[in-house]
């Protein structure tokens, strides 16, 4: 995410495009998309949701999805992320159950809203790419306020998670390596043993860590430590911690440990990379996106 910003808008004529040959794939933030153009499916796991022009597209992190156009025409989405849970729960200091019902209602299932479902929602949503793109006077409070009021209106037409099917997929390890999944991104700054992994999945150790390679195209040990190098690098591009403080804010115990993942992931160390604050950088947690094997 930018510095100071809750989303990330992925804007123009990059998006113009056929819809079809992408993997099934899951991001680590909530994902909203507009789309301006054409018609298709929405897979869902092993759900499929018809879209059209003028469709919303609300996708939590760590759903799996892709988009498959008709008649493999030329279509135009634009899209935005957002970092929802620290957003709502700036927005509402001193009430984390309305906080939390908030995010659990968010991101308890995807679904796709259509004009005839509720106009509102993709003219919010339209407003706000907009101002994403003009950058007006008063641009960041005015931002912050369209994505409130888009998220609020977004939660309403969501009945919460006790009211929604449970998600189905074709393949019985998927369910259980996402729940790994979400445990991993909600603790990887406390120290995970491979039991609590293997406990979640209520798999062997030796068959856990096949499925989880196999799936995520990474080791369980190199997510945990993906996801904290991620956070090193957020931490030294925008405070003025010491690098020894980011390493151990983001979860690792050693210096050393910190600074041999670094390289591994990034390809330079803590000191040279923050030496590059200033520019455009462009490293492996730019977008942490992954592809599910078999779909």
């Amino acid at each position: 995410m930018p510095q100071g910003m809750p989303m990330l808008p992925l804007l123009g004529e990059k998006w113009i495009t056929r819809y079809g040959s992408d993997a099934m794939h899951f991001h680590n933030y909530l994902e909203l998309g507009y789309c301006y153009s054409g018609r298709g499916i929405m897979h869902f796991g092993d759900d499929c949701v018809p879209y059209r022009s003028g469709s919303v597209a609300v996708i939590p992190r760590n759903f799996p999805h892709r988009t498959e156009g008709a008649d493999n025409n030329m279509q135009k989405w634009e899209y935005l992320y957002v970092d929802s849970d620290n957003f709502l729960k700036e927005q509402f200091p001193g009430q984390p159950e309305l906080t939390d019902q908030l995010i659990r209602r968010l991101h308890s299932r995807m679904f796709v809203i259509t004009k005839e479902m509720n106009q509102a929602i993709g003219k919010r949503l339209l407003l706000l790419l907009d101002e994403l793109r003009e950058e007006q006077e008063l641009y960041l409070p005015v931002v912050k306020a369209d994505l409130l009021s888009l998220l609020l209106a977004i939660i309403r037409c969501n009945p919460g998670e006790r009211m929604v099917e449970p998600m189905t997929y074709h393949n019985r390890y998927l369910s259980d390596i996402l729940r790994v999944v979400e445990y991993i991104d909600a603790n990887y700054r406390e120290e995970i043993h491979i039991e609590d992994l293997t406990k979640i999945s209520q798999m062997s150790e030796t068959h856990f860590r096949r499925k989880f390679t196999e799936y995520m195209k990474i080791t369980p040990g190199d997510y945990i430590n993906l996801l904290r190098i991620k956070k090193a690098c957020e931490l030294l591009r925008y405070t003025e911690c010491s690098i020894g403080e980011a390493g151990v804010t983001a979860g690792f115990r050693t210096d050393s440990a910190f600074i041999r993942n670094f390289r591994k992931f990034v390809g330079t160390t803590p000191r040279e990379w923050r030496k590059q604050k200033g520019k455009e950088i462009d490293n492996p947690m730019n977008y942490n996106i992954s592809v599910l094997k078999g779909w």
